[in-house]
């Protein structure tokens, strides 16, 4: 049973369209270039490496629910292409990052995948792409699994849009589909996060 948590704030509000949650980025000035996306079935090749503190498992669902929510379109990535789910990986074993949180990430995802199997008896990732998103569209019904969608599409917008130095955006790929100009200087080993903490403490 996934924990309600009490002191999610009432405007805290996700769509489950990526169309819709990307056109109100454009209303506040985020996103700019981001074209709006249709989801379409496609195969991608699936890369497995170290996700501790995940499951293999729980990997094999993430890479899916992520490719639901920002699947490879027209001449944009998708989110595996991103490194979104190394990314996440990234996150969850980030000391600074609050236990709390990581927790939330991984109970819904878990979550989820519960309830692909009480709904179709298999696991999330092995549904066709019409019921993963029919799934998806049922646990965003709930506010607390309303937000980890949120979360999880927070955390994409990162990996797209961070410095390849971080194991993310390969060869610039988001930024190029975005024409994004990152700017100078760019993060190097010492002043990327978190070595930067360090680096500051030696100052």
């Amino acid at each position: 049973m996934i924990k309600e948590e009490e002191d999610i704030e009432a405007d805290y509000k996700w769509e489950l369209s990526r169309k819709e949650f990307i056109r109100s980025l454009l209303i506040i000035g985020v996103a700019a270039n981001i074209p709006f996306l249709t989801c379409c079935e496609t195969k991608e090749d699936l890369e497995f490496f170290d996700c501790t503190p995940l499951s293999p498992e729980q990997l094999k669902v993430l890479q899916a629910v992520q490719l639901v929510l920002f699947p490879k379109e027209g001449n944009g990535p998708s989110a595996l292409q991103v490194n979104a789910d190394k990314w996440i990986v990234y996150v969850l074993n980030d000391a600074r990052e609050p236990q709390r949180e990581k927790d939330f990430i991984v109970e819904h995802l878990d979550g989820l995948n519960q309830l692909s199997i009480e709904t179709h008896k298999v696991s999330y990732d092995a549904l066709s792409i019409d019921r993963k998103e029919d799934l998806v569209e049922l646990f965003f019904e709930e506010k607390a699994p309303k937000r980890w969608g949120s979360r999880m599409l927070t955390l994409i917008f990162e990996a797209l849009l961070l410095d390849p130095l971080y194991g993310v955006n390969p060869n610039n790929i988001g930024w190029t589909w975005l024409n994004h100009n990152p700017g100078m200087p760019r993060p190097n080993e010492k002043n990327m996060y978190p070595t930067i903490y360090t680096t500051m403490n030696e100052v």
